[in-house]
């Protein structure tokens, strides 16, 4: 080996070890910034005190990170990278199949991944804890955590939502079953419909982490789920629900102080009558037994211009 490549292979070797001890360092720092955080919140602590409590100098500290703002956002920025929130949006399995079925699959991933984080990491909801109540004073830091979390989740669903409504349009003679049934959602605000989607899950999370109040305000998370899904896609009519409008009456009528009926309204009592030939009749009931309905509901319908399926 020549000296050229022997100095060569020091040098990297020194390279690899001065990076060990940078990170090494670097490590220490913030683990002793998360203490001295979570003990005194972000207002009280200071350079020095973390400098003591990561048992580095004041010069090192300073190195990497200029004042504790940089420092809590380095906890920030450590706990997206760790907390399993970010969607991959390259991957394109992410949004395919069924809208019900992904829209719940995304859903049950961020409560999931919640949960574990909770169970895994007990800095989790404290670091998120103490964001939050100094996020008056220090706007920037929840900011930092919104922009880079909830804002990317965010675009992601009102992109999908967005992709969703576009291809609503009557299905060709070529539409698969999947896309016919992409065809029929209809939603009017896709950004509105996404905050939705998203305030649900973290309500959720909030009231059962957070605050653990979750058995004063108890909920099956499935339960909900389904149901914010549902009343984002829009649950789909069943048969039974088709005829639901004709089958609401009108109020009774009222009687006068004698008994009688009083009259609601303006024509004469014989046009509200219906004389029709027995066959007429006749044909009208087989019509209304085979849509399960009355005659009186059959006649509505017609009157309606309702078109029976």
């Amino acid at each position: 080996m020549t000296a050229k490549k022997r100095a060569i292979k020091k040098a990297n070797n020194n390279n690899k070890l001065e990076t060990s001890q940078s990170l090494e360092k670097i490590e220490a720092i913030l683990q002793g910034a998360m203490q001295e955080f979570l003990t005194h919140g972000f207002a009280a602590t200071t350079m020095d005190k973390v400098t003591s409590a990561a048992g580095v100098s004041k010069s090192t500290v300073y190195t990497y990170f200029q004042d504790k703002e940089k420092l809590f956002i380095a906890l920030i920025e450590r706990l997206i990278a760790n907390s399993g929130f970010a969607l991959n949006q390259e991957n394109p399995e992410i949004f395919e199949g069924e809208p019900s079925k992904v829209l719940t699959s995304l859903a049950n991933n961020l409560l999931n991944q919640f949960s574990k984080n909770v169970s895994d990491r007990p800095e989790f909801l404290d670091l998120i804890r103490l964001m939050i109540a100094e996020s008056g004073r220090f706007p920037m830091l929840a900011q930092y955590m919104v922009h880079n979390v909830d804002k990317s989740f965010f675009q992601s669903v009102v992109k999908y939502l967005q992709t969703l409504t576009a291809g609503a349009n009557p299905p060709s003679l070529n539409t698969t079953p999947l896309e016919s049934s992409h065809s029929q959602i209809q939603i009017d605000d896709p950004e509105a419909a996404a905050r939705v989607f998203m305030g649900t899950l973290v309500h959720f999370s909030m009231i059962e982490y957070m605050l653990q109040a979750g058995e004063i305000l108890p909920m099956e998370r499935q339960r909900l789920v389904e149901c914010v899904v549902n009343l984002i896609l829009g649950k789909p009519k069943t048969d039974g629900d088709k005829y639901a409008g004709i089958r609401e009456k009108t109020p009774r009528r009222k009687r006068s102080s004698s008994g009688k009926f009083e009259q609601d309204y303006q024509e004469p009592k014989q046009v509200r009558s219906l004389r029709l030939t027995n066959t007429a009749w006749e044909n009208l009931d087989a019509i209304a037994r085979k849509k399960n309905l009355t005659r009186s509901e059959l006649i509505e319908l017609y009157a309606r211009d309702m078109k029976l399926d």
